[in-house]
């Protein structure tokens, strides 16, 4: 399907759009840092900055250092001066972006950065409980980019801190829903124009996102949690409706 490539990253920020209008905040006065610079990171970037939003430091692994970098750039990173000098797997060369005025930094320093937003989407158990205070008193949202990224310990630190958490389950399911339109497109045998994949993407995030937030506000629950219910209710509701 067309849309397909980008939907996970694009998901992504549909998620973190909606999660801003609950905070009353404008996406032009945030800055965000994330994990990793594969797909999902490259195509969350590229949507967050054409709503207004900037990125200060992506990380990644360099593969022939068998180590991981984070790249920071305090004016905004650059998506396509980073993407010419990246790998097909996401590891950016480190010696050219030093030459493009990045600096380079530990690993874990996209956690510290003094940012609204981190988006964890690289490996899972990212988020625990020897790192997590480790995050910027700044950080007002988590979209969990990744599959697992956040320890049970970390958890429970995001929730007392009243920091808005996007879960993985919600946060990156843009790809599979498109995969989903992919299986309606081959039923229908009709192909869709990538804006019409994009807008009913768009249509069914947001939807999620809001079923999700009014569950948890209504029920008093984490948005983790509020997630998991809804997703194995309308499994079992799916299961007795096919007796």
């Amino acid at each position: 399907s067309l849309g397909r490539k980008e939907a996970t990253g694009y998901g992504v920020i549909i998620n973190v759009r909606e999660a801003l209008k609950e905070l009353n905040l404008n996406t032009e006065n945030t800055l965000a840092s994330i994990q990793g610079f594969g797909n999902v990171a490259q195509y969350a970037i590229e949507l967050y900055h054409q709503i207004g939003g900037k990125v200060i430091c992506v990380s990644c692994w360099d593969q022939e250092d068998k180590t991981s970098y984070s790249y920071r750039k305090k004016e905004g990173i650059g998506l396509e001066e980073l993407l010419a000098i990246t790998d097909p797997y996401g590891g950016i060369e480190k010696n050219a972006a030093k030459e493009l005025g990045y600096e380079i930094l530990p690993g874990e320093a996209w956690l510290e950065q003094d940012v609204d937003i981190l988006i964890p989407a690289a490996m899972e158990n990212q988020l625990k409980k020897d790192n997590i205070e480790n995050i910027s008193d700044r950080v007002k949202l988590i979209a969990e980019g990744a599959n697992g990224p956040t320890t049970p310990e970390a958890d429970q630190y995001i929730f007392d801190k009243n920091i808005f958490l996007i879960p993985d389950l919600l946060a990156n399911a843009g790809g599979v829903t498109v995969s989903y339109f992919e299986q309606v497109q081959s039923n229908m045998n009709y192909f869709w124009e990538r804006e019409e994949v994009l807008g009913k993407l768009d249509a069914k995030i947001t939807s999620a996102f809001i079923s999700v937030s009014d569950f948890a506000r209504h029920n008093k629950l984490n948005s983790r949690i509020a997630a998991n219910v809804i997703a194995v209710d309308r499994v079992a509701q799916a299961c007795d409706d096919r007796g």
